[in-house]
């Protein structure tokens, strides 16, 4: 009786294939935990923004921070929790959560939906971000790369100084002082492009914005936000330690920018040729990490405002 048995050649074709459908299974195991940690992502952003949504029709304003909805608005504190979030712990919650470094206070009123004010960009390996807007929704969306001096920089970095470029052909180019966070910057619902820079409280100094094409772009600073479209312009920050008060002011080169008092939602239009000068008072924050590291609270008050023609 013969026997025959398998052929070295039959059996580096049989590992092959088994090594094969071993690695598209565990692939798609991988994606489908991804997934799933990103729909829990989500699901909590929307219970956030339920929240501040009850928040805001009880004290006709938005929660200056995110952990001052738990217990009254929010009872489940791991809400507080992005379950792709390795650094925060949970006996920490709600104080130390995953979302404060990366929510955006901004006037309950605002008309423009389509305005981002919470966000999470950890999913799929830092691929995919969540974020939730003013229309009370939430959304799964692709993350835009952004680089400081040619080296890719993540959400949540923030650097001193340096030439930043984004995917629209947008670049910020900073003073060596002057400290810049990336809050995000992602493909949004309405396939525009949209990215949030920001300067933390305690940072002094200046840069200059050269915006391109019809994507969405927004600066944000302890006094206001400037939001553009096709426009040069610089912003300068100081602050004095010692009064606690922040000053920014936008200078417009080209085009229009349009700001918003962060203390009272105010909105005003700086033209070519024009400066909008805001002075406010900042939160006291006992973490002074960070206070340095995160989008600036909403400041307590305004101090003062002066809009002006640049001097020729």
């Amino acid at each position: 009786m013969n026997k025959k048995g398998f052929s070295l050649l039959e059996i580096i074709i049989i590992s092959f294939i088994v090594v094969s459908l071993a690695a598209m299974v565990l692939g798609l195991f991988s994606r489908s935990r991804a997934l799933s940690r990103s729909m829990v992502c989500l699901n909590n952003l929307k219970q956030i923004s339920m929240a501040i949504e009850n928040y805001q029709a009880d004290w006709k304003n938005s929660p200056n921070q995110l952990y001052v909805l738990y217990p009254n608005y929010l009872k489940d504190k791991f809400v507080f929790k992005c379950p792709e979030d390795k650094s925060t712990l949970t006996e920490n919650l709600p104080n130390n959560n995953s979302y404060g470094n990366f929510y955006v206070n901004r006037s309950f009123n605002d008309e423009d939906t389509g305005k981002i004010y919470l966000f999470c960009p950890r999913h799929f390996n830092g691929s995919k971000g969540v974020g939730a807007f003013l229309s009370y929704s939430a959304n799964i969306m692709s993350n835009n790369t952004v680089t400081r001096n040619g080296v890719k920089i993540l959400p949540g970095d923030v650097n001193t100084g340096g030439t930043y470029s984004f995917v629209d052909g947008t670049t910020v180019v900073a003073d060596d002082t002057v400290k810049i966070g990336l809050c995000g910057s992602f493909v949004a619902p309405d396939s525009r492009n949209y990215s949030v820079i920001f300067v933390p409280e305690e940072s002094s100094g200046s840069f200059t914005v050269n915006h391109s094409g019809d994507s969405r772009f927004e600066v944000i600073t302890p006094a206001l936000i400037a939001g553009v479209s096709g426009t040069g312009f610089t912003v300068t920050t100081t602050y004095d330690s010692v009064s606690n008060q922040s000053t920014s002011t936008v200078s417009v080169s080209s085009g229009a920018v349009n700001c918003e008092d962060r203390s009272d939602g105010t909105k005003m239009s700086v033209d070519s040729g024009e400066n909008l000068s805001i002075t406010v008072l900042c939160q006291s924050i006992a973490d002074s990490y960070n206070r340095t590291r995160s989008v600036p609270l909403k400041p307590l008050k305004r101090l003062k405002i002066k809009k002006f023609k640049k001097e020729s």
